[in-house]
């Protein structure tokens, strides 16, 4: 489930210098990934992770800070190994993604499939909803081969040539990528109303939405999944994808999220949203170095500079 950047106000230097030197050097990693073996692409990219984690030394901060507040009976030792194994898996993602598509089920091991199954029969539309966690770019395409289209939530890239050559070119034939904003929201109310399926990642911040607890914080969370579901009476399905080793995963399916009305939307929103973030959470907990712990995901003044 693809994950840009929110688009922004651009300099004249970012857009016609750093924007096209920026581009063609993720489109020459991407190419060098693309023709390499799979394991091989995987392998290099969790070398490149080092180097990669010096460049953004910034984000290793929030990282640290996230982990001192998500865990704070771990050691500092600990936190650090955490965000070393982070930038690893990291590495690993970025090298496997020209080969996602093409990546044999054989690597794949598929828990709960019937849960799938339910969600092309059921005649209706629905979410599937699941976290950075692993390699989230995968689930979308172990859901495609399993014979469900599913159209994706996502944030468009600042940098245009990134949107252009890596999201817009990856996405599947005859799926929609959505953007996040209200032009997103309208889309994603007609996509379900047709009875189509949209796949969303739920662990990010949003300047706007409610406070849901998250690891024991109120954290801004984004309604539309529970509030869509609620309004057209469709389910939401979990999904997750743990890293086994090297290239190699298993994707689980969870039992739906059933939203129930109980007639105060408010409060059914909320129980939804808490239900999905205490999920995210369990998840994160069991693997916390396959979690992308760089967002800010409280608000944005606690953060060191």
């Amino acid at each position: 489930m693809m994950q840009g950047v929110r688009a922004g106000k651009r300099s004249f230097i970012q857009r016609f210098w750093l924007d096209p030197v920026t581009g063609i050097a993720i489109l020459f990693f991407y190419g060098f990934f693309w023709i390499l073996p799979l394991d091989v692409a995987s392998w290099i990219g969790e070398k490149l992770s080092r180097p990669l984690s010096w460049i953004l030394h910034k984000k290793n901060k929030i990282a640290l800070y996230n982990l001192k507040k998500c865990f704070p009976d771990k050691t500092e030792q600990e936190r650090r190994q955490i965000v070393r194994n982070m930038w690893k898996n990291f590495g690993r993602i970025m090298g496997e993604l020209p080969h996602i598509k093409q990546m044999s089920k054989s690597r794949i091991e598929i828990i709960n499939p019937q849960y799938m199954d339910q969600m092309k029969n059921d005649g209706k539309g629905g979410f599937i909803v699941s976290g950075h966690i692993g390699n989230w770019e995968l689930c979308t395409a172990v859901i495609i081969q399993m014979g469900l289209p599913v159209h994706l939530v996502y944030r468009m890239a600042n940098n245009p040539w990134v949107e252009k050559t890596i999201y817009q070119r990856r996405k599947a034939k005859g799926l929609q990528l959505i953007p996040k904003g209200p032009a997103g929201a309208r889309q994603i109310i007609e996509l379900i109303h047709k009875g189509e399926h949209v796949g969303m990642l739920c662990d990010q911040k949003l300047r706007e939405g409610i406070d849901v607890p998250f690891f024991g914080f109120p954290t801004k969370t984004a309604p539309a999944v529970a509030s869509v579901a609620l309004k057209f009476h469709v389910p939401i399905f979990p999904a997750r994808v743990e890293r086994l080793k090297g290239a190699h995963y298993r994707c689980t399916f969870y039992e739906p999220i059933e939203v129930e009305s109980t007639g105060n939307n408010q409060q059914d929103v909320m129980r939804t949203m808490t239900q999905i973030n205490q999920m995210l959470e369990n998840w994160i907990k069991e693997r916390p170095e396959q979690w992308l712990w760089i967002h800010r995901r409280w608000d944005k003044s606690e953060y060191p500079n």
